[in-house]
């Protein structure tokens, strides 16, 4: 089978005779399609890794790897790119993430970004202000460390090699376990106490049903407000009462 069809046939003939791909050492020239588009936004369910090639000077800053192992190359830096994260998960990177769960929880370095069980944590070492970066699957990925670096195996064929020692990769994965269940506590605690039958008999349901769902969603305000959420959108709501982070096991919180 022939993997990374979007290489260099020379890229593309290294990678498979070494067995892995190490996607900080890609060079621009050898991923082959690429996109103008300034506010290019990744299919993020299948997104892989966000490659940083911001130190090159090129007008391309990443390089996007999906787990079909297509890449595309692209203008929006890795941090542009975590930024527009919010124009599809509910959870902002910045607001909700790292200055507020990060901050309660007193994570300083290498927060990663949390959402349902899309997980991505930061991969190698800050270049030109911007950082690599790897969705971890935590039930399915398979790790190994060989020499002062590990080596990823993605859904049992895919094999990445990240310039990170075992030390750093515990240290990453251990920081989204504990923001994944601080989210899933908190999720826990929501749940509505009042009984329609204790709001009185002189309204109709439609009434009635309209106050619960205002009486429930400001609860849930107020929860999340405890904890440090800057505002609680619909959507945000939406995703914490409805989408459940299965990837956690509930022994983990």
């Amino acid at each position: 089978m022939t993997y990374f069809l979007d290489l260099t046939p020379e890229c593309r003939t290294r990678v498979e005779q070494q067995g892995y791909l190490i996607p900080d050492k890609l060079q621009l020239d050898e991923v082959v399609p690429a996109s103008e588009d300034t506010k290019f936004l990744p299919d993020w369910d299948h997104v892989l890794a966000i490659i940083n090639c911001t130190y090159t000077q090129s007008h391309y800053n990443s390089i996007i790897l999906y787990d079909d192992q297509r890449l595309i190359k692209v203008r929006p830096t890795p941090n542009r790119l975590l930024k527009r994260l919010r124009e599809y998960f509910p959870m902002d990177y910045h607001n909700d993430i790292r200055y507020t769960m990060a901050k309660a929880l007193k994570i300083e370095r290498g927060v990663p970004y949390v959402c349902r069980d899309f997980w991505l944590m930061p991969a190698g070492p800050v270049v030109a202000t911007n950082r690599s970066w790897f969705r971890w699957q935590y039930k399915r990925d398979i790790w190994d460390f060989p020499d002062d670096c590990s080596r990823v195996i993605v859904d049992h064929h895919l094999v990445l090699q990240w310039p990170m020692p075992r030390r750093s990769v515990e240290f990453r994965q251990a920081l989204c376990k504990t923001i994944a269940s601080f989210i899933k506590q908190q999720t826990a605690m929501i749940c509505p106490t009042f009984d329609m039958a204790d709001l009185g008999e002189y309204h109709s349901e439609e009434t009635l049903q309209k106050l619960m769902t205002k009486i429930e969603k400001y609860k849930r305000g107020l929860i999340l407000g405890k904890v440090g959420f800057m505002e609680l959108t619909d959507e945000v709501d939406d995703d914490l009462n409805h989408y459940r982070y299965r990837q956690l096991p509930e022994t983990e919180f």
